[in-house]
């Protein structure tokens, strides 16, 4: 492969540099979810975003050593590339590993470029490189840093075009939600602390809903929610996250993009369609790691309320025709949501025709249990069990419950894999 001197990077095709019409990459395009659920590299098929996500055990066996780094397979880009966006998760809190991105027009290929962090949060970052215009990419990373991620997804694109030439985040960061949508538990965008929002292009038909899932981890889906808003935007230059609301493990509801903007989440099919994903990884393989791959009952629950209530004010009839996931729209060739949480549509379809979040009442409380006796060990849902004070990967024990490391001092031992425990 011939080593070239990069051109300048920009946000215009390939065919406007060479003195055609210029193409924007639409916004129409999966917002989160893979097509193929390996436990390597699932290539995004069926979108105008060339994407891979990474997980699992053997993510980087494909990846081709070189000195210190590994490298990837070459993602091609067909409608150009001039940018390569990272979202990486972690196994522990830290910085964002050491990586590098080059584009590939043909047999060419450009210098190889820092991927810099435009954000990051614990053990979730996003990071970006601008590279010379090609149709394809390489990523490379230290090969010392690739046991600490977790999961990958990385994409080669030309960022979209805002009217904006500043680049600054436009709009209300703190728009209120709709005022039927006001005091019935939806996190607002400034509760979790959303970028201000860049869109334009409204949607006044609402007529459907898209279920999704983000195909990430969903330990801290605040958290989750930014990086995927960070990701979406620094990297694809998309003009906000693609997902109208989003659901945490614990049925919270997240306000995503304001609802009546276009959203960004079935190609091909985002008029008229609210889009709401689940924060997690729900599919019968690949998904290792992330969390439950069954969405909990109160991720569904939620699901399906939010439905009842937006279905009463667009006057949207719920049904299997109004309520699909991903996959079943035309022309997509992708596995979102997940076997597991596709299985349980007609559940949330089921809830949505009877509930609201506005009219559902509370359960009736559980009855508190008695308190652990003072130094009574834990036990992790991976069999392990953790005496007082000891830690887990994210956890502490403390006196009988698990609380975030540090609640209780230091810990006496730590043991990452949940499957031995310690101390007990």
């Amino acid at each position: 492969m011939t080593t070239r001197e990069p051109t300048t990077a920009c946000t215009l095709t390939r065919s406007m540099l060479r003195g055609a019409t210029l193409l924007v990459l639409c916004a129409a395009a999966c917002a989160g979810c893979v097509n193929s659920f390996g436990e390597r590299e699932t290539p995004t098929q069926g979108d105008n975003i060339a994407e891979v996500q990474l997980f699992g055990e053997g993510m980087f066996n494909d990846w081709t050593p070189e000195g210190e780094w590994l490298v990837s397979p070459r993602l091609d880009a067909p409608d150009g590339v001039t940018r390569v966006g990272v979202l990486v998760e972690l196994v522990e809190p830290g910085e964002l590993p050491a990586m590098e991105a080059r584009s590939l027009d043909g047999d060419l290929a450009g210098r190889w470029a820092t991927v810099s962090s435009s954000w990051g949060e614990e053990d979730t970052h996003v990071g970006v490189a601008d590279l010379g215009v090609g149709d394809g990419a390489m990523l490379r990373i230290l090969a010392t840093d690739t046991a600490r991620i977790r999961t990958l997804r990385w994409n080669a694109v030309i960022p979209e075009v805002h009217d904006d030439a500043s680049g600054e985040d436009l709009g209300a960061t703190r728009a209120a939600l709709r005022t039927e949508l006001t005091g019935i538990g939806i996190t607002s965008r400034e509760s979790w602390g959303a970028r201000a929002t860049r869109c334009t292009a409204r949607d006044s038909s609402r007529v459907r809903f898209a279920i999704h899932h983000t195909v990430t981890g969903s330990t801290d889906p605040r958290r989750q929610v930014r990086g995927i808003q960070t990701y979406h935007m620094d990297s694809r230059g998309w003009c906000d996250i693609g997902y109208h609301f989003l659901i945490g493990v614990d049925g919270t509801i997240y306000e995503g993009r304001p609802l009546h903007l276009l959203g960004a989440h079935v190609s091909g099919n985002n008029t008229g369609n609210i889009g709401i994903s689940f924060v997690g990884c729900f599919h019968s393989s690949g998904c290792a790691g992330l969390g439950p791959d069954h969405p909990p009952t109160v991720m569904l629950n939620a699901a399906g309320r939010l439905i009842g209530t937006l279905s009463h004010l667009y006057g949207i009839s719920v049904s299997s025709s109004t309520v699909k996931g991903h996959r079943d729209h035309p022309g997509q060739t992708t596995s979102c949501p997940g076997d597991y949480l596709h299985a349980r549509i007609p559940d949330i379809i089921s809830t949505a025709r009877t509930s609201s979040l506005g009219s559902t009442p509370a359960p009736a409380p559980t009855p508190a249990p008695a308190p652990a006796p003072a130094g009574a060990s834990c036990h992790h849902t991976y069999g392990g069990t953790y005496g007082n004070h000891a830690c887990s990967r994210s956890y502490q024990c403390c006196n009988g419950d698990w609380r975030s490391r540090g609640a209780c001092g230091s810990c006496t031992c730590t043991e990452t894999t949940g499957e031995t425990g310690c101390g007990g």
